[in-house]
């Protein structure tokens, strides 16, 4: 049986987790406004599917898939996982466990970015706009409540996927 981490080390490793997702990004936004600037002049106007589409496919899912390989095969640990000594292990095939776990993981992150961007072009107030800020809070709230409150610390997405974190494997 694998041993639950502790908060600590699950802390440690969301932290380094989300310092590697935020130098990517960083990367992102300096190549994107060099090619913007270079070969266009400025930033392209862009309608709300367009950026809908721009945000998702150089963000989320680029960081979805990148997860989901990592934390699938080898030493099956995001980043901030191995450099803190943990694995995620699964019931079923490892791939396929992954690819579900984080694209359920990173859910929230694309629902923000959905309100956000359909509150840029047509209105915070929207319904669109509302219930994606609401679904990604309620359930980025629920994943953090139920991994640090759980005894096995497993959040939503680790139980549809069939997953869990535990210290080095």
């Amino acid at each position: 049986m694998h041993e639950v981490p502790g908060i600590l080390q699950r802390c440690k490793a969301l932290l380094l987790d989300w310092l590697f997702i935020s130098a990517y990004l960083s990367l992102l936004a300096a190549a994107a406004s060099a090619l913007y600037f270079l070969a266009w002049g400025g930033i392209p106007s862009m309608t709300a599917g367009q950026a809908q589409l721009t945000a998702a496919l150089t963000s989320v899912v680029p960081v979805t898939a990148m997860f989901s390989a990592l934390e699938g095969r080898g030493r099956r640990a995001s980043f901030g996982k191995q450099r803190s000594g943990l694995a995620v292990v699964y019931t079923g095939s490892p791939s396929m466990g992954s690819i579900i776990r984080n694209v359920l993981k990173f859910a929230p992150w694309q629902l923000g970015h959905m309100s956000t961007i359909n509150g840029i072009y047509h209105g915070f107030d929207t319904p669109l706009s509302v219930i994606c800020l609401t679904l990604s809070v309620l359930l980025a709230g629920t994943y953090l409540a139920m991994a640090f409150g759980r005894r096995d610390g497993r959040h939503l997405a680790d139980m549809i996927a069939g997953s869990r974190v535990v210290r080095g494997s």
